[in-house]
């Protein structure tokens, strides 16, 4: 005899059952994570027809962190904010939608700085301080003959990383996050990078005339920065790799999620900046030596980089080396130092006339334009060295 909700054995009906998944799926994380990365995609969309969305998008995202830091500043919740801005600032660049040009590491220092005072952890790591304050000397005596508008740009451009790097040390401190939360910290980092890699993908797609040479590409690369596309992909590559190895998800979460990482390496691959990748890939290596402390986790990650390593090597990497006629293989084969060891010899030059307080933050430019055709540092060892002096090295 049968009944309306299973026969005599205790077996659900089929439809009962299906059902039954089927809202487990819908409120259960897989469902959740599908549904906030793919949002992402019309969001790119969305936002390269309106200014006014790109706009609206970033007034919320800083509503609720600000909302957060001040009525219920729980470290987790805010870390995934600033996971999230750090992903986002530059496709919010992009659209031209940034407030102020470091407005990103402002935002991080704003929620950090008030869950920490919020929450009373006014004590942090001494040496985070020490960091930061061993840069302040060069603002101060270098700098007495820097007219007062050039002062401001070039301490707030030169000097807000470092200050967000030490407020973001303070807070991380304090932080003591779960293996959920922390994977919800990737997938904070993953949505607005597979935005911009829609950007950039639109771009490939939708541009009249497209060449590739042995340089960085601003046409794939949406227009804007290659450095800095490359880099924020690189950090979603690395950011869906750490996701996928989540020994807690399930076989197609972990699926989509190393689908995500290759769609990921392959739009940081196309700016033909190398950084993003590079960086990536030093991640997880560096990652993989923390992650074979837990056997649960070693049969996997080994499976998912080699799942990685021959989609990469025998399906990514021949696709986008034929649709560039072989440019791609030729840029990351390339073993020249494109001119950077020139703008590390101005650095050091500067650091040379100047040995104890340096130039000055950003006045290492003048010294770059003498022997080499750029003012930008690209290597902030150097830079530090230039600008700072001795407290640079310290």
């Amino acid at each position: 005899m049968s009944y309306p909700f299973g026969n005599i054995a205790g077996e659900m009906n089929p439809r009962i059952l299906a059902g039954r998944r089927l809202r487990e799926f819908v409120t259960g994380r897989a469902f959740l994570t599908l549904g906030f990365i793919l949002l992402h995609i019309p969001l790119a969309w969305l936002m390269i027809q309106s200014k006014a969305v790109a706009t609206f998008h970033l007034f919320i995202v800083i509503c609720f962190g600000l909302w957060w830091a001040i009525i219920n500043p729980r470290f987790e919740r805010l870390a995934m904010v600033g996971g999230y801005v750090v992903s986002a600032e530059v496709m919010w660049r992009m659209m031209q939608v940034s407030p102020i040009w470091e407005f990103g590491k402002y935002t991080i220092i704003v929620l950090f700085g008030i869950a920490l005072i919020k929450n009373g952890r006014l004590q942090g790591p001494i040496l985070a301080f020490v960091f930061f304050c061993l840069l302040l000397p060069s603002a101060v005596l270098p700098m007495v003959n820097v007219d007062s508008s050039t002062l401001r740009g070039d301490i707030s451009f030169y000097l807000s990383g470092p200050l967000a790097l030490a407020i973001s040390v303070w807070f991380f401190s304090h932080v003591r996050m779960t293996g959920a939360d922390l994977q919800k910290l990737m997938i904070a980092m993953i949505g607005p990078a597979i935005s911009l890699a829609t950007v950039t993908l639109l771009g490939i797609l939708t541009t009249q005339t497209l060449r590739f040479s042995n340089n960085s590409n601003i046409i794939t690369s949406g227009g804007f920065g290659p450095n800095q596309v490359s880099a924020t992909l690189g950090l979603g590559t690395l950011a869906a790799f750490l996701a996928a190895m989540d020994r807690s998800i399930k076989p197609g979460l972990k699926t989509f999620l190393l689908l995500v990482t290759l769609f990921l390496a392959a739009q940081c691959a196309m700016t033909f900046s190398r950084g993003g990748l590079y960086m990536a890939s030093g991640g997880i290596i560096l990652a993989s030596f923390y992650l074979i402390r837990d056997r649960r986790i070693l049969l996997q990650l080994i499976a998912g980089i080699a799942v990685l390593v021959l989609a990469i090597n025998f399906f990514l990497l021949p696709s986008l080396d034929q649709f560039t006629s072989g440019a791609l293989s030729k840029r990351f084969t390339n073993t020249r130092l494109s001119g950077r060891d020139r703008i590390a010899e101005a650095d050091l030059q500067a650091f040379t006339e100047h040995p104890i307080f340096g130039v000055g933050p950003g006045q290492a430019r003048i010294y770059r334009m003498k022997l080499f055709d750029t003012s930008a540092a690209h290597t902030e060892f150097s830079r530090l060295l230039a600008e700072h002096g001795i407290f640079g090295l310290c």
